[in-house]
């Protein structure tokens, strides 16, 4: 099944993957032992408008949805309502924020927030939607969004730089997870 990019369930895939992917294992190590490792994933601009109308798509919208993104219909009916939860629950204007927490190559787990000052991190990894799609899609990876100025990284840079091949790892790990951006089909 497709996982649509910004839920709980996207999530929990992410984390199973990170977790049985051998070169994370291996290039995470030490990381986040003694410091936290830790980020917060701060997900900018995201298309309300068009998520907004994808949970008030009537049965046959919905039918429309399912046929053009590849998944059954009851696939989408639970798409949809996660998407409700998750702009009720987690959009705070047009942001939306992840915890990611990560020690010695292992992801400890994944959560959306209500508020980023739930959490104590080491890094913080900032952008736009469209840059968090096209790092989730493969298309390019966090180092280079960030030294083009299209992300931002707050943290200690020369820990971030030690453990390059794992930052990196964990966006190719993202494009793994068998993913439906809702923005793309409204």
């Amino acid at each position: 099944m497709k996982l649509a990019f910004g839920t709980q369930a996207w999530n929990e895939e992410y984390v199973k993957r990170l977790n049985s992917d051998p070169v994370m294992a291996e290039a995470g190590k030490g990381w986040g032992v003694g410091w936290n490792g830790d980020f917060i994933f701060q997900i900018d601009e995201v298309p309300v408008e068009k998520l907004q109308k994808a949970e008030t798509m009537s049965e046959a919208e919905l039918k429309q949805l399912a046929a053009k993104a590849g998944v059954s219909l009851e696939d989408a009916k639970k798409i949809q309502e996660e998407f409700k939860r998750v702009l009720k629950e987690y959009l705070k204007g047009k942001t939306i924020y992840a915890y990611v927490g990560l020690k010695d190559g292992k992801c400890t787990g994944m959560r959306l927030l209500k508020d980023p000052n739930e959490v104590q991190v080491g890094f913080k990894l900032i952008g736009p939607y469209d840059s968090w799609k096209k790092l989730a899609k493969a298309e390019t990876d966090a180092t280079k969004l960030v030294l083009t100025g299209k992300m931002k990284l707050q943290g200690d840079m020369s820990k971030i730089m030690r453990y390059i091949k794992a930052t990196q790892q964990m966006g190719k790990v993202s494009s793994q997870v068998p993913t439906i951006f809702v923005d793309e089909y409204v």
